[in-house]
Order: C-alpha cells, then structure tokens, then sequence
C-alpha cells in the first residue's frame, strides 16, 4: 500500500450451521492483500461441524475465536463482534460468502486519503454450488475512482456486509443491530447513513453473495414478518429527519418492499402481513412521507388505503394473477 500508515481492520464473521462454507470464507478473508487484520469469529452454538471447520484457520494469530455459551442469532452475534473489536475500522462478512482479496486494501486505502466514516461497495451475487468468478481488480484506479455519496446511500441495499466503518461509530450504543429479528440490516442501514458524517462509495463487486434456497431472504413464512418491525424502527429514525429526499427512499424502500412480502408470503398469514404492513405505511403518512411511485407501488398503497376487506381480496386477486403469468411464462 502506497499510505503511511495501516490501521488495524476488524473483520466480524458471524458463524452458525454453516460448516460447508466456512473454509472458503475464511480463506477469502484471510488472504487478503492488507495484512493488518483482526479477524473476530463469533461461533453461535452450531449444532453442525462449523467449529471443527473453522478450527485450521485458527493458526492464524489474526482470527479470534468468540463462542456464544447460548444460541443468540446472526444481530447477537454482530453486536458480540462490534463490543469485542478494537481496530480503527470495522466491517462485517457473513460466513456463507466469499470477498475479493483486495477489498480490505481498496476500502482502507480510500478511507485514508478521503477522511472517510463509511465506504460503500457493491456485490455479486451466486448461486450455491455455482463456481466463483474473481473480479478483475485495479486497486489503485479502484481507490481513486472512490466517489461521495449523498441521499443516494440511502437507495443502496441494507446489507450491512456492504459496508466498510470508522470503528469509532460504534461509540453510539444505538448502532448495533436488533436481537431476535430478521432482516436486522435495515435499521442499521438507516441509523449508520443518518450519523455518518462522510460516506463514499466504490463502484465495483468486491463481495460475492451466496444465494441459498434455505436463507430467511428466500422465505416465504413467518419470518417474513419481521420486516414490518424492522421497518417501523426506521421510520422513527427518518421522521427525526427533516430531510424530503431522504424520508422519500425510505418510502420508495418500504412500498417495494410490502410488494414482495404480499405477493410471496403463504396465504395463511397474507391478513396478517396485511394488517401490519398497513400499520407500517400510516406511520410513514404520519411523519409526511411521500414516494416516488410506479405501477406496484400504486398498486400496494391503494389496496392498503381500502377498507380491510376490499384491500385484502385485491391483493389475493393480484397474487392469482401474478401466478397465471408465471405459469405462462413457464
């Protein structure tokens, strides 16, 4: 690296039932060109082999072994990694993926130069099974093609192993993720791009997402819920906010995403999914959100502002119809 100093970089790796992929994680993020490492493994009581996996990589002095004594789910295991870190910067990888081998020297490195507290960076999906196809990395164009980024942050994904941060963010006790949630990236997402004060981003894949049948993204029954809850401690975060554009992606962002939990949840528990997306969308009314709409997103906020009974057969109708089409598409 071309900087005068490297800090210390702490990596959290949230390991649970995952013993046919931690190696290749590990390995990813373990030859990495930025050598300056702290690699913290929070193992939350497997009931797999993921412990005997990942037990070679422990001859790395790097990696950092934290075993939970009670199973407390990926956002437990997050917030043991934040409390437990002590480099300059912090990011996190989930253990059923792989990284670039530059993406630590990239982010570090346009950290530096630009005085950044979050670099932003995209990904590359693949499906399980599927061989990975490195990217072709120009770290030093990479790093000075780093741009600012503004309200437009806010229309990334939540993911938050998309995010490379100054570690002394986390000071905030309210940067941490929700115990016993799915979807436990969104509020974090909001949180971090409210209080960060300069975010840049890098326009290129560096992380490779592993996309599995069995994940809760995949879902289609009662986690799916969650996101409501999620959603609603996000908008209390950008009502605070007296900004019009941000409050606006935060409304694009729960409009499309009441479509995919209606159109996909099983039938059982569509009245519910109903009811508590309703309650999501009058809250936004309420703090004076508006989106930018389009055909779903009319679609989605006329069914929610009918009459329960009139909303709800309208969305069963469109789920019918939605399913012809797949059906004759297929």
């Amino acid at each position: 690296m071309s900087t005068t100093r490297s800090p210390l970089v702490s990596i959290v790796i949230p390991i649970y039932n995952v013993e046919q992929y931690v190696d290749e994680c590990l390995e990813s993020v373990r030859q990495q060109t930025y050598k300056k490492l702290e690699i913290i493994v929070v193992e939350d009581c497997s009931t797999d082999n993921s412990l005997k996996a990942l037990e070679p990589h422990l001859a790395d002095e790097r990696v950092r072994l934290i075993q939970h004594k009670q199973n407390g789910g990926l956002s437990a295991a997050r917030n043991t990694g934040i409390e437990a870190a002590t480099g300059e910067y912090l990011m996190f990888v989930d253990s059923d993926d792989v990284v670039e081998r530059s993406l630590v020297e990239v982010c570090t490195r346009a950290a530096q130069r630009l005085n950044a507290d979050v670099i932003t960076y995209g990904c590359i999906p693949f499906n399980d099974g599927e061989p990975i196809q490195p990217a072709e990395v120009d770290v030093e164009r990479l790093e000075k093609s780093c741009k600012r980024s503004g309200s437009e942050y806010f229309e990334l994904p939540h993911f938050a192993w998309l995010k490379f941060v100054r570690a002394k963010l986390f000071k905030d006790s309210e940067l941490r993720f929700p115990v016993g949630l799915c979807y436990e990236d969104w509020p974090f997402h909001w949180r971090l791009g409210l209080m960060a004060p300069s975010i840049f981003r890098i326009e290129a894949g560096l992380y490779h997402y592993r996309q599995r049948g069995t994940s809760i993204t995949g879902s289609a029954g009662i986690k799916l819920l969650d996101v409501f809850q999620v959603q609603a401690m996000a908008v209390n975060m950008v009502g605070m906010s007296d900004d019009k554009v941000v409050k606006g992606a935060l409304c694009n962002k729960l409009y499309d995403s009441s479509w995919r939990v209606l159109t996909r949840i099983d039938a059982d528990l569509l009245p519910l999914a109903y009811s508590e997306s309703k309650k999501v969308i009058v809250k936004v009314r309420g703090f004076g959100f508006y989106p930018k709409y389009n055909a779903r997103r009319a679609l989605i906020v006329t069914a929610l502002y009918m009459p329960d009974f009139l909303g709800l057969m309208s969305i069963y109708l469109l789920r019918r119809s939605l399913h012809l089409i797949s059906v004759f598409d297929n």
